[in-house]
């Protein structure tokens, strides 16, 4: 919590994730990402703003995968707190409870996860990767690879349903087509009739956006009930690292495109891997959301050095001239200004009979270019909404029922 010390005297980075209830098992390792870069830039001496170095100070609440609870934990960091950045929220719901009462404060807002994209807001960053930078590739190479006839099945709320857009613009600018869609309430933990559905599609793979604790029981299921068509998933592993928690061969032949897991190779992963894990033992797997936490205290880290001041406008304007950290866990990250979105490396991985990751393909850097496509540029005017494959002209084909 938070110390006695003023304001004025520290840099106040407030956040809030599950750290119990149905998204605790994804969430917690994003707050060790946290408190890991606060140590490292404390332990550095702070952050010179003002004229002078200051130590960050690091509040940390638990939303308990309670989305009414965002809302209020939004306005605690907001006016009780007077934080100078709050990061938030798991679920696009979660993100948006909280995100609403930042920004209406005109406070700067992260959120530090793979999200649906397109929020063009002033007051907004997002430190994770947009579904043009794992779906689009992703499912270009599956359908090259594997077969052209898709499936989906997802959780019915926002970030899935426009997941649910993205796979089929990706499958129609791919040459593939999806033969059955479907989405579910996040408490279903039965799949048997999914099971037996997607049995007698026969499709070449299947594209999955399942959420929480209860939805990923389909894998063990789907394995017992013998099907093995091949899986691609921008949510399983990349979060709740099923490959550990369920026994093998539970998700064997499942295809994930993670900004960051622990399996990414290069010197910065493994560095980043050893320091989350001297400092909390117990972490069952470093997940792509602590990296992201990691990598947004880092990027604000150096917006406020650069800005030489944690006044908001100036710190947006730093953030706004494409911070780099090019000693990210998952290689070269940068903040571009034009859309609040990163450029990042996309990995795509397969998870193997034993359970164990095979790199299947670097896709390379990939940036998040959608908002520039449709004529956004951030540095110039927030339009203070979200764009989602709709609002593209050119997709519209992809999307019609």
């Amino acid at each position: 919590m938070a110390t006695p010390a003023s304001a004025k005297d520290k840099i106040t980075v407030c956040t809030i994730d599950d750290l119990s209830g149905d998204f605790s098992i994804m969430s917690t390792p994003k707050t060790y990402g946290y408190k890991l870069a606060v140590k490292e830039i404390n332990d550095a001496g702070g952050i010179e703003v003002d004229g002078k170095k200051k130590l960050i100070d690091l509040i940390s609440y638990d939303g308990q995968s309670d989305v009414k609870r965002y809302q209020e934990m939004a306005q605690r960091c907001v006016f009780e707190n007077e934080a100078d950045v709050i990061m938030a929220g798991y679920t696009g719901a979660e993100r948006e409870a909280a995100r609403k009462e930042v920004v209406r404060n005109k406070t700067i807002y992260w959120h530090n996860n793979q999200g649906e994209g397109g929020i063009a807001d002033h007051y907004s960053f997002f430190a994770g990767p947009t579904p043009e930078q794992q779906v689009l590739p992703a499912i270009e190479y599956m359908v090259e690879k594997i077969g052209p006839r898709m499936t989906f099945i997802g959780a019915d709320y926002n970030f899935c349903r426009a997941i649910g857009q993205w796979v089929r613009v990706a499958a129609g600018l791919a040459g593939g087509k999806i033969e059955m869609e479907e989405y579910f309430p996040f408490g279903v933990s039965q799949w048997q009739a999914t099971i037996d559905k997607i049995k007698g599609v026969k499709p070449d793979f299947q594209v999955h956006c399942l959420v929480g604790a209860d939805q990923v029981q389909f894998y063990p299921q789907a394995q017992a009930a013998g099907l093995k068509t091949p899986v691609w998933s921008n949510v399983t592993i990349s979060d709740g690292y099923e490959h550990k928690r369920f026994a093998p061969p539970s998700l064997a032949n499942l295809y994930v495109p993670p900004g960051y897991i622990e399996d990414v190779p290069g010197e910065a992963s493994k560095a980043f891997v050893a320091k989350i894990r001297a400092m909390f033992p117990s972490t069952p797997y470093v997940n792509e959301h602590a990296a992201f936490g990691y990598v947004a205290v880092k990027a604000m880290g150096e917006a406020w050095k650069k800005a030489g001041s944690t006044d908001t406008e100036k710190t947006i304007a730093a953030l706004e001239s494409d911070i780099s950290l090019p000693d990210a866990p998952g290689g070269p990250w940068i903040m571009r200004g034009k859309q609040h979105h990163a450029a990042m490396h996309t990995y795509l991985f397969k998870v193997k009979e034993d359970h164990t990751l095979e790199l299947v393909s670097d896709l390379g850097m990939t940036e998040p270019q959608f908002l520039t496509s449709i004529g956004v540029d951030m540095t110039k005017k927030a339009p203070n909404r979200q764009f989602l494959p709709p609002d593209n002209p050119e997709w519209k084909k992809y999307l019609a029922p």
